[in-house]
């Protein structure tokens, strides 16, 4: 019986796939996100690369699909050290994070104990996890990254569970009705397309407008805010986006009240141009005037982003 040939299996130097870590390894690891969710086991999506928190900067900022339990992500392509543990440390507390995941070429032993201290005495509610990618090659092949879970809480199956348990709580039960009321409101305001629809306990609502991958969404946003917005998914969406860009002025000049955030969102297929505001869940949980102000809000905001999206990427004027 013949003996079966096998390959050299090679590691590979991580600064020579990426040279830097903000401009090469971060927007690597955003788009490739998927990796992590599959090591972790959990559905992450990417809200933000390089988000600010006070004079720092995270390197990806996400949650956990379908719910707000926010989950950040700090990278580096150097061993672990002190600066970057603090700096997780003051992101999981300013961003009021679930979820803590490091990123390092190389683990210390002294951060390895540091993050399993961290798991044994932090509230449930509060996980880290440390993590070390590796490239490989076989006889010179294309690398590989696999990515190595040096450190996680114990059970933490069970603790995401009752984190999404308790999210699907009272925070959609209020979901549902909030929709369920603005349904009603937008249907007698202009908004016939809304008349009947289902209620969803999900973060966002969606109208189409005509055409598939474009719809004018009505979401919860992170930091408590609401956000009105063209959402662009299909393969052409860089393109419409950069065919709205070109028209930013004139569009933006139908938005006189509003901050336009025009969000290319270069680490995934979306992109979205959108206006934001603040909310207080306990003021918007019963029919209240502020209740009324911010269906006003989305109702007019709907009424303009559905006009430019159909006017100019649908109708294509």
């Amino acid at each position: 019986m013949a003996i079966p040939a096998f390959g050299k299996l090679e590691q590979r130097n991580l600064r020579d796939l990426w040279k830097h870590e903000e401009r090469d390894f971060t927007p690597w690891l955003a788009q490739n996100i998927h990796q992590l969710s599959d090591l972790l086991g959990v559905p992450i999506e990417v809200q933000q690369i390089e988000h600010r928190v006070g004079g720092y900067e995270l390197d990806i900022l996400g949650r956990v699909e379908a719910t707000e339990t926010v989950v950040i992500v700090e990278n580096q392509l150097t061993p672990t050290d002190h600066g970057h543990l603090g700096q997780l440390i003051t992101y999981a507390a300013g961003l009021e994070a679930a979820i803590v995941i490091w990123v390092a070429a190389e683990v210390r032993d002294e951060h390895r104990a540091a993050v399993e201290w961290l798991n044994s005495k932090t509230v449930e509610e509060l996980s880290f996890f440390l993590v070390r990618p590796e490239a490989l090659s076989i006889d010179g092949s294309k690398p590989a990254i696999r990515l190595v879970l040096e450190a996680s809480p114990s059970e933490f199956a069970r603790r995401l569970r009752r984190v999404r348990e308790n999210e699907a709580g009272p925070r959609q039960e209020f979901r549902r009705k909030f929709w369920e009321a603005l349904y009603s409101y937008l249907a007698m305001h202009g908004h016939p397309w809304a008349k009947g629809r289902s209620t969803t306990k999900d973060a966002w609502i969606a109208s189409a407008v005509g055409k598939s991958g474009i719809n004018v969404n009505v979401s919860f946003a992170l930091g408590s805010r609401l956000r009105v917005e063209i959402y662009l998914s299909s393969e052409a969406a860089k393109a419409q986006f950069d065919k709205l860009f070109v028209l930013r002025t004139d569009i933006e000049a139908k938005l006189p009240d509003e901050t336009v955030e025009w969000e290319r969102l270069e680490d995934a297929r979306a992109t979205r141009v959108a206006v934001y505001r603040p909310y207080d869940a306990t003021a918007l949980a019963d029919d209240t005037s502020e209740r009324a102000h911010v269906f006003a809000w989305i109702a007019k905001n709907l009424t303009v982003l559905r006009d430019v999206a159909r006017r100019h990427l649908v109708d294509g004027v």
